[in-house]
């Protein structure tokens, strides 16, 4: 049985957020598919941990600022002594520790993937001067990492043979669909149109964007009742504030803060439509693999997004595509899509789309091309 390292400079302290759930499935799935996994990742932000064998081992406490750079070179000393068929790095920025931790793998030779969550992703780091500073190292270093680098496992919008002159495998984002339940009616909700959106909430989910048009149509005479339900938190939620108290939806859109376990699966039982992001154009992107559309496939929920998300069925009851821009949504159109999935059989759709969004999204068939690449 090959040995595969998975290694993330990520915080894993908080076990309930996506991304982290995301990485702990990915490294379940390698293990249902054939090998042995360690993990090597942050916790309570400062120190570095080693998972081996099931049993959870500190390699570096107290880790001094930068804690990403301080964890490539703790991490290169733990694999002074220990050895791996390959690693699987879920890729923060390049920059010096990093490339030594690179070359010292290769020169070991151990199979070195790296996946890249966003490509292209420069456009994510200009908004502050620390994060410029990291595109500034990153930009110096990633295009010698093809010395070291086997495979760039990539989510991208773009079909690519290269990144940095590293050979690309293209991999989606995936979730476990055994973990989650498909979305029961609940009909109490059913006088009114109810959205959802879950996340933490950051520029590229454009919400308000929703807010927005839900306040126009009040405002112009529009007589359904619609409730979007935000379930999270993150930077913009005071932009989402601003915007119900524009319109005074304070009865119309609710925020939940983060909710996790039964209360999350009640909201989604009340919930007819999930609403996926809205502003991928901000940055950069014109289409998206976002986790949070594979959930509400697995929820079986239709979506509304502003990409289209091809792992859905097609049809105008299951997707509604909403312009790429800055403009409020149609919320006429939300309401003849909500009319369409009342005409069907909502048990009956929302398995169809669990269905089929589980035959390319589940967690273990994303990740066959990694077991492929570390198999050979």
């Amino acid at each position: 049985m090959k040995k595969i390292l998975y290694y993330t400079a990520r915080d894993m302290t908080l076990e309930t957020e996506g991304i982290t759930k995301k990485i702990w499935n990915q490294i379940h799935a390698l293990k249902d598919l054939g090998f042995q996994v360690d993990a090597a990742y942050r916790k309570n932000d400062e120190d570095l941990f080693i998972l081996r064998g099931g049993k959870e081992k500190l390699i570096r406490h107290k880790m001094h600022r930068p804690y990403k750079v301080e964890s490539s070179r703790f991490l290169r000393k733990y694999l002074k002594k220990h050895t791996y068929d390959g690693i699987y790095i879920r890729y923060v920025f390049d920059d010096p520790q990093f490339h030594r931790l690179l070359k010292a793998l290769k020169k070991a030779g151990t199979k070195i993937l790296i996946e890249i969550p966003t490509y292209p992703y420069d456009a994510e780091l200009k908004d502050t001067l620390e994060n410029r500073i990291v595109l500034f190292l990153d930009r110096l270093y990633r295009k010698r990492m093809k010395k070291y680098v086997d495979v760039i496992a990539a989510i991208s919008d773009k079909k690519l043979a290269k990144i940095y002159g590293v050979p690309v495998v293209e991999i989606k984002n995936g979730v476990n669909f055994a973990d989650i339940s498909l979305a029961e009616r609940n009909d109490k909700s059913k006088d009114a149109v109810n959205l959802v959106a879950v996340a933490g909430f950051a520029k590229w989910h454009a919400f308000e964007r929703l807010i927005n048009g839900i306040g126009e149509y009040r405002k112009n005479g529009g007589m359904r009742k619609i409730l979007f339900h935000l379930v999270g938190d993150g930077p913009e939620i005071q932009v989402y504030k601003a915007c119900i108290e524009k319109y005074g939806l304070e009865d119309q859109v609710i925020l939940y803060g983060f909710k996790s376990g039964q209360e999350l699966t009640d909201i989604y039982n009340t919930a007819d439509i999930a609403v996926s992001s809205l502003g991928m154009h901000r940055i950069g992107l014109t289409s998206g693999q976002t986790l949070k559309s594979k959930e509400y496939g697995a929820k079986g929920l239709p979506v509304i997004s502003e990409y289209d998300v091809t792992e859905y069925p097609r049809g105008k009851q299951y997707q509604l595509i909403v312009p790429m821009d800055e403009s409020p949504l149609d919320v006429e159109k939300i309401i003849e899509m909500y009319d369409l999935i009342e005409a069907s059989n909502v048990k009956a759709l929302r398995e169809e789309i669990r269905k089929k969004v589980q035959s390319r999204s589940d967690i273990k068939v994303v990740m066959r091309p990694v077991a492929r690449f570390f198999g050979d």
